[in-house]
């Protein structure tokens, strides 16, 4: 499913919906006339309360045969001049905006606007729409300012971003995470909102690179303080996986495709209520297979230290550590340098590699606790989360406990992801 493109926000000039007189000639859309396109509203459900919590305001029209269509593809066709581009987007907010001020318990409204506009903008663009939400009486906060694509200058966007601010308004970041970095946006402009972008979370949802990148991106919008909006949502395993992501909203046709109206608030709460609990009886399952690996790793690694500390390396179960997933095992100081070989387990048996000998690994984030709970007397192994082992690419996990005052057993294992990816079919027995 493409996203439709929303009326974007633009500059202060006084309003007038009269095209000029080519418009008809110059421009491939058959029907340019402002009252010929219409906003139409896609609704973003929270979360946590299944409510519906706003709206994005889309653009549409009819095509020649009636048909209602996204109008987004008008606002980046260069063959549409600028000024015809400006009043019919003036035309949409304005109506988008009046229903709004008469639905004060409708929630938000997010209206888009595009970077690559802002070489047409004045120094007073925000005034028009500041301008319109004080004069229909609209709280401010209400109003999202959703920056689209990647373009334009980050200046420009800066001081875009901070006017809006300062006018109660909020902003949003969308299409995150596709093409060239965006890690300066979050940065420069702060975003109380970043719209995960719906190709990569589509891609995502199945698993693979795709995920790593889109996990990886919504721990750092969170770490940021915005709040993660997923949306292209059509199936239940996109949901799970937008729970996933940390999503406090949703998006999508399987809650609500645009439509010219707005809903009821409560209209999803039964559907989120179902939707919730498949994702925990699924969640469930996958946590207790983790939580039942990791009690056989843990037995495991118990054992190995026991004839590591005897010095009884015949008695090592290789075949019962291959099988639990375990990848090699090592000693290291409490300083966090490694002061033996790797032992490897593979198919033969424990191989060893000295390429390790005087690495300190200090820096991972398990080790500090590790050296904390000796502090504090609790002789108890740490577990590392999932991470991707650099050199097998696989997911991985750490296990580590003190063998003595002065020595730790670290053992890498290879895990399983306990992620809901939508191709993840045999975890979906029973839903």
């Amino acid at each position: 499913m493409q996203k439709s493109a929303g009326a974007a926000v633009m500059p202060n000039t006084a309003v007038n919906y009269s095209l000029s007189p080519s418009a008809y000639q110059a421009d491939p859309w058959h029907q340019l006339h402002p009252e010929h396109f219409f906003p139409w509203y896609q609704p973003f459900v929270h979360v946590a309360s299944g409510e519906i919590a706003g709206y994005e305001a889309l653009a549409r029209t009819k095509n020649r045969d009636g048909k209602m269509i996204s109008a987004g593809p008008l606002f980046s066709d260069p063959t549409v001049s600028f000024p015809n581009k400006l009043t019919i987007d003036r035309y949409l907010r304005q109506q988008a905006l009046t229903l709004f001020a008469q639905q004060s318990d409708a929630g938000f409204i997010t209206l888009n606007i595009s970077p690559e506009w802002l070489q047409h903008l004045s120094s007073q663009h925000t005034s028009m729409t500041v301008a319109m939400v004080e004069k229909l009486g609209i709280d401010p906060s209400r109003v999202i300012i959703e920056i689209t694509e990647q373009g334009g200058d980050i200046e420009a966007l800066k001081r875009l971003v901070k006017s809006y601010h300062q006018a109660g308004m909020k902003i949003a970041i969308d299409d995150f995470g596709a093409g060239a970095s965006q890690v300066d946006r979050i940065i420069e402009l702060q975003p109380d909102i970043i719209k995960l972008d719906m190709q990569l979370f589509k891609q995502a949802a199945k698993g693979g690179a795709h995920a790593d990148v889109a996990l990886s991106v919504t721990t750092l919008a969170q770490r940021a303080g915005s709040r993660i909006v997923c949306e292209g949502v059509e199936s239940e395993d996109e949901f799970h996986f937008g729970l996933e992501c940390g999503a406090h909203y949703m998006q999508g046709w399987l809650f609500q495709p645009a439509a010219p109206g707005l809903l009821a608030k409560q209209s999803c709460h039964e559907q989120m209520s179902t939707l919730r609990k498949t994702y925990l009886s699924r969640k469930t399952i996958r946590l207790s297979d983790t939580m039942m690996h990791n009690i056989e790793v843990k037995d495991a690694v118990y054992r190995l230290r026991s004839s590591v500390m005897a010095n009884r390396p015949t008695t090592i179960d290789a075949e019962r550590l291959r099988a639990l997933g375990v990848a090699r095992y090592y000693l290291c100081d409490s300083g966090g340098t490694q002061r033996s070989a790797n032992f490897e387990v593979t198919e033969s048996g424990i191989e060893t590699c000295n390429e390790c000998i005087g690495y300190n690994w200090s820096h991972r984030p398990y080790f500090p606790t590790l050296i904390a709970l000796q502090r504090i007397k609790q002789q108890r192994m740490v577990v590392s989360p999932i991470y991707r082992d650099t050199n097998s690419l696989k997911l991985c996990k750490t296990f580590g406990i003190f063998i003595t005052l002065n020595e730790i057993l670290l053992v890498d294992v290879h895990v399983d992801d306990h992620t809901l990816f939508a191709e993840n079919a045999r975890y979906k027995a029973g839903f």
